[in-house]
């Protein structure tokens, strides 16, 4: 199982990630990779060194 944490390293690496690799990631993981993918294009202008290393989101509490 790959990590959010890995994708981005993995990115910042190579420039790229393969699919297999996205196939790898659990939804949440994906969720906010593919998140974080869209904000760089916008705003960082396909830097690299300007993706974010950690996870933005914080996990929603189960309502019991």
């Amino acid at each position: 199982m790959l990590t959010y944490e890995e994708a981005i390293l993995k990115i910042q690496v190579s420039g790229q990630i393969q699919l297999k690799d996205l196939k790898k990631l659990n939804y949440d993981d994906l969720y906010e990779l593919v998140e974080e993918i869209k904000k760089w294009c916008v705003y960082a202008n396909g830097n690299v060194n300007k993706l974010n290393k950690i996870k933005t989101k914080k996990k929603k509490e189960k309502k019991k």
